[in-house]
């Protein structure tokens, strides 16, 4: 028997209104970008269909939305929560309010809600793997930029290039409760990867990993591993053991999920169609026009 893990699903708005939603929901009619409707659901419905079938998911909790926002027809709690908050202060919030309901978990699975192609095979593969490190503080998922490639050869992740693997952050990781107590501040500065990065400079191929160099770049007794990265030959888990030091010596590790949709979240305006065809393709659901 499987053990469950609560799950915090991140939704909500960013600090700043993003260009999607300025795109997508000009009028603000659905507010946040999860709400917006794909082939006929939310696009949050489509990810909890998934999360909610895999035998590891326990309790869920919505860290952004509020109950006015979006109603379920199955159990969630809805922690109250800035809608502007970072990561990392939903996370805190989240933990917080587990306190408050007297639940104890020491791990935490985080979720995105704006990945629809997430299926009930790759979930299960993450906990599956993840569940292995669950004493570390943070298990993040990683996708092969290859994998994606053959699915999505425009698809404008931002890579981390090891002299192993060739990643990008997946959407879901585990996180201990004292690396959520201990390295908000860190969660806050890193969290944005691919989205502080300017649209212009992805197709230079940067580092998924930028914000985290600027951190690790604070951290002179690490700069040796800088350089291995800078020259190719710093390996993932080294890339893991690097940014685990930097953030105040928490525990790290990525496991890799090969699984196109695992990865593929909603930052610019152009993932909705590419995202929505795709759903079409996989679900045999015709394909539409527009927000629908």
């Amino acid at each position: 028997m499987v053990r469950k893990y609560p799950l915090f699903i991140l939704s909500g708005r960013d600090e700043k209104k993003r260009e999607l939603i300025e795109v997508l929901d000009p009028e603000e009619k659905y507010k946040v970008k999860c709400l917006i409707p794909m082939l006929g659901k939310r696009i949050i419905d489509w990810q909890l269909d998934a999360l909610r079938k895999s035998p590891w998911v326990g309790e869920i909790y919505l860290l952004g939305l509020s109950e006015e926002q979006a109603q379920f027809d199955f159990p969630v709690h809805y922690v109250p929560v800035p809608t502007l908050s970072n990561i990392g202060e939903k996370l805190h919030a989240g933990l917080k309010y587990l306190r408050e309901q007297g639940k104890h978990d020491e791990v935490i699975s985080v979720s995105s809600s704006d990945t629809p192609g997430m299926t009930v095979e790759s979930v299960n593969d993450f906990y599956e793997k993840a569940d292995k490190f669950r004493n570390y503080d943070f298990v993040e998922s990683v996708v092969p930029e290859d994998v994606t490639a053959k699915v999505f050869p425009s698809h404008k992740r931002v890579i981390g290039r090891f002299s192993d693997h060739h990643v990008y952050p997946g959407e879901m990781f585990l996180m201990s409760a004292k690396g959520i107590v201990e390295g908000k501040k860190y969660i806050a500065e890193i969290s944005g990867g691919r989205t502080n990065i300017k649209k212009k400079d992805r197709n230079k191929k940067q580092s998924a990993l930028t914000p985290a160099l600027k951190l690790i770049l604070r951290t002179p007794a690490i700069w040796p591993g800088i350089i291995k990265f800078i020259r190719g030959k710093l390996t993932l888990d080294g890339g893991a053991k690097l940014l685990g030091r930097a953030c105040n010596k928490m525990t790290v590790k990525a496991v890799i999920i090969e699984d196109a949709g695992f990865g593929m979240d909603m930052d610019l305006p152009e993932d909705y169609e590419v995202l929505k065809r795709y759903m079409s393709e996989i679900t045999d659901i015709p394909y539409t026009e527009g927000i629908s």
